[in-house]
Formats: C-alpha cells, sequence, structure tokens
C-alpha cells in the first residue's frame, strides 16, 4: 500500500508593500511600451498612408499602412520566444529591462524617419523594419509581467486581482498616447505624429528607472537553486504544451480584435463617416478609461464567478454590441458612439486585458511560465490585431455606407472562436502555482488540475 505524500507547506504570501512595488514598476513600464506600440498605430491610421505610401490609391494606402502596423505582431511572437528564453533561463528582471529600452529607442527612430517624398522606397522597407524591432522588443513584455506578479502572488488570497494588474498598463499607455493625439490633432497627421514619437524618450526614463528595483520572483530562484531551470523553454514550452498555448491564443484574440478595432482601425472608420479626427481621439480616450476599469475590476470579478465564465460574459456582450455600435457611427451619432465605444472597451478589451494574463500566467508551470504566457499572448496579437484592422480597410474601403456590415461579421468570427477555446480551456482559479508542475505528457500535472487549496 503506498503512503500518500503529505502535500508540501504553502509559502509565505509576498507581502502587500512588495508586490505593490512591483505591480507598480510591471505596469509604468507596459505604460510607456504601449504609449509607444498605440501612437505608432494611430498614425498609421492618419498619417503613414500619405508620408510612406503617397503614390498609390488612398484604400491601397491605407491597407498597406495596416500592414506595416501588423509586421510588429508576428515580429511581436519572435521577441516572446527570445526574451521567453532568457527570462526562463536567467531570469525575469534581466529581460524585462532590454525590452523597454528597444522599443523606446525603435520609436524615437520612427519619429526621425524620413517620408516617402524624400528617401524614396528606402522609407517604407525601413519604417516596416523599425516596426519589426520594436515589436520583437514589445514581445518580451507580457510574459514578464504576467509572471513576475504571479509568482510574487502565488499565495495571496487575491492573487487573480494582482495578476491583472500586469496588462494595466495597456490603457495607461493608450490614454496617454489618446491625449496626445487629441492635443495634436489639427497637425498630427502631417507632422505632429513625429513630436508624439520623440516624446517617448521622456516617458522611457522613468520606466527604466523603475524597473532597476525590481527581483526575480521566489518560485523562479528555487528552480534556479535545484537548477531545474529548461535549458531551451521557449522551444519545450512550444513543443510540451501546445495545446493551453493554441486555446489562450485564439481566446485572446478577441480582446486583440476588439482593440485594434475600436482603438485603431476605428479612427479611419469615424473619419470616413465624416466624424472628426479630434472627436475621435476624446471618444477613444474617454473610452479608455473603460478599458482601466475592466482591468481593475477583472480580477475580483474573476474570483467572484471563475475565470472561464466571465470570459464568456465578456466576449458575447462585446459582440452583440458591435451592430449598434457600428451603425452609431454611420450616422454620425457621437454621444452613442461614445457610449458604446466605452461599454465594449470596457468588456471586450478592459475585462479581458485583465483576464489575460490570470489565465496564461496559471496554465503553464514555473519553468516555462514567461515563454508560455508571452507566446500565447503574442500570438494571440497575430491572429486579432494583425489581421482583423488591414482586413477590415481592404473590405470596407471608403464605402463605409455600404459596407459597415463588416465589422460587427468579424466580431461574430472572432466571438465564435474565443468562445470555443475558452470551453476548452481548464478552469485555473484554484490552482497552486508553487505545486503546478508538469508531467511527461505536456499537461498540467494532477494536483494542478484540481483545487489544491485556494491560494491563502
Amino acid at each position: 500500500m503506498t503512503t500518500r505524500q503529505p502535500a508540501p507547506p504553502v509559502p509565505k504570501a509576498t507581502d502587500r508593500k512588495t508586490i505593490s512595488l512591483l505591480a507598480f514598476s510591471a505596469t509604468s513600464g507596459v505604460l510607456v511600451e504601449f504609449y509607444d506600440f498605440f501612437i505608432f498605430g494611430y498614425a498609421a491610421a492618419s498619417a503613414f498612408p500619405h508620408t510612406f505610401f503617397p503614390n498609390i490609391s488612398p484604400t491601397w494606402a491605407l491597407i498597406f499602412s495596416y500592414l506595416t502596423f501588423g509586421a510588429g505582431f508576428p515580429a511581436r511572437l519572435l521577441g516572446a520566444y527570445l526574451f521567453g528564453h532568457f527570462g526562463d533561463r536567467a531570469g525575469r528582471k534581466t529581460s524585462f529591462l532590454i525590452n523597454i529600452l528597444i522599443v523606446g529607442a525603435t520609436t524615437f527612430m520612427v519619429g526621425l524617419l524620413p517620408g516617402y517624398e524624400t528617401i524614396g522606397i528606402a522609407a517604407p522597407i525601413l519604417l516596416v523594419t523599425l516596426r519589426i524591432v520594436q515589436g520583437i522588443g514589445l514581445g518580451g513584455e507580457f510574459g514578464g509581467a504576467a509572471s513576475l506578479l504571479a509568482e510574487f502572488g502565488a499565495t495571496r488570497q487575491h492573487r487573480a486581482f494582482w495578476v491583472s494588474l500586469a496588462n494595466l498598463g495597456i490603457p495607461g499607455g493608450a490614454m496617454a498616447a489618446s491625449a496626445v493625439l487629441y492635443v495634436l490633432a489639427d497637425s498630427f497627421s502631417t507632422g505632429g505624429w513625429r513630436i508624439a514619437m520623440l516624446l517617448s524618450v521622456v516617458v522611457v526614463v522613468p520606466g527604466l528607472l523603475a524597473r532597476f528595483k525590481l527581483a526575480d520572483s521566489p518560485l523562479f530562484e528555487q528552480l534556479k537553486a535545484k537548477d531545474e531551470l529548461s535549458k531551451m523553454p521557449s522551444l519545450d514550452v512550444t513543443r510540451k504544451h501546445w495545446r493551453p498555448i493554441l486555446l489562450l491564443a485564439l481566446f485572446c484574440a478577441f480582446q486583440q480584435m476588439d482593440g485594434y478595432v475600436s482603438g485603431t482601425y476605428a479612427i479611419s472608420f469615424m473619419k470616413s463617416a465624416g466624424i472628426p479626427l479630434a472627436t475621435t481621439a476624446v471618444i477613444i480616450f474617454i473610452a479608455r478609461i473603460g478599458d482601466v476599469l475592466g482591468v481593475v475590476i477583472s480580477g475580483p470579478a474573476a474570483d467572484f464567478m471563475t475565470r472561464k465564465k466571465l470570459g464568456y460574459i465578456a466576449v458575447i456582450l462585446t459582440a452583440v454590441l458591435s451592430v449598434p455600435y457600428a451603425l452609431a457611427i454611420l450616422h454620425q451619432q457621437v454621444w452613442l458612439v461614445l457610449g458604446l465605444q466605452f461599454v465594449i472597451t470596457l468588456t471586450g478589451v478592459g475585462i479581458l486585458h485583465g483576464l489575460a494574463p490570470i489565465l496564461t500566467s496559471e496554465s503553464f508551470p514555473t519553468k516555462y511560465r514567461y515563454s508560455g504566457a508571452g507566446i500565447s499572448y503574442s500570438l494571440s496579437a497575430i491572429l486579432g490585431g494583425g489581421i482583423a484592422p488591414p482586413l477590415l480597410a481592404g473590405l470596407i474601403g471608403q464605402d463605409v455606407a455600404g459596407n459597415w456590415f463588416y465589422i460587427p461579421v468579424v466580431y461574430g468570427i472572432y466571438a465564435v472562436i474565443a468562445v470555443a477555446a475558452l470551453a476548452l480551456t481548464p478552469e485555473t482559479r484554484n490552482r497552486r502555482l508553487d505545486e503546478f508542475a508538469e508531467t511527461g505528457d505536456g499537461q498540467a500535472g494532477a494536483g494542478s488540475k484540481v483545487a489544491c487549496g485556494a491560494p491563502t
């Protein structure tokens, strides 16, 4: 008769001061990097078509501009592999520090890049190159923030709340970018976008200082001390945990799609519908408050109704509201657009922004957490943000009155896929991260699939 081994003692929870400082450091860095990312997106929607693609039709110029923007998404996946490898091998802090330097430097260089009229075909080529490098740097961001907060908060009672804050910097960066877009609205599409990108230097410095104070998590240090780190974590997690990577990517693709359709493609859609750029900037800025609110409430809500139920509600509600949202834009009902944009940003972006780091960090063992979380989320960015905006630009073109229905069609397709993927994803609310070990078949160990005891 086999004697059952007693469960390992629950590690002491990280004190509130330490995890609060960690959350601030992670959030401030994410804010900096996504400020740069969204400014690039706003420029792609309004300035890049005539600056870098002036000799083709407006529709194709916009498509190529969005494809340039989309080039950052596969680059983010490459960055997730690279930084995930070093994050799971050398430590979270080093990778977390380097990626912010890369994003800040490339954004500054884009602000100085001459247009097509000055250097010809070299201009769009250099633009795509810088965008790819920027995406590589950004690809290391999510995995680092999610794994650090999950591992420091592994045994805290409200773990989901702290982990959800990994993405709080995204709406913060979007709000900062929207505010700059509003201030520079009159000149943004000509030369104001350059000023916005050059300002990234100002906001990178505080993020760097905050990250210097970070330390690696106790769970990672335990693995390192036992010499149990993977030699090739990014490749190993893809081979052993491909199923959760794929399912999480398909689910998170809905949030990526909604974020980049309502926050980036909507700029050109509203412009074609007759809504001024300054008004659009105000709408997007106010809606980002809903994004922040959604992140903040996602953690407590995920504990109250389980992670999966929250995901179902957020996805389905957002998809349904996409119909009146598109019609309100078409008929220039600004106040209705504002209200609907706020709600779909709160549910489809904010709540899912907070849910993404919770699900991804809880779905992989510590030795693969940085890699697994980063790869799955970066893959979702390709499937959602990298495909939807250029697809809609091509389907709708300049005829928003005749082709507006493609917006809810795209929302509906992504919603069906997200719901199906979430249905196949295990619930992780009661998973003990300190006991989460892999088994030979690449799935979570038995102790991680059942309620090992809620975090204490």
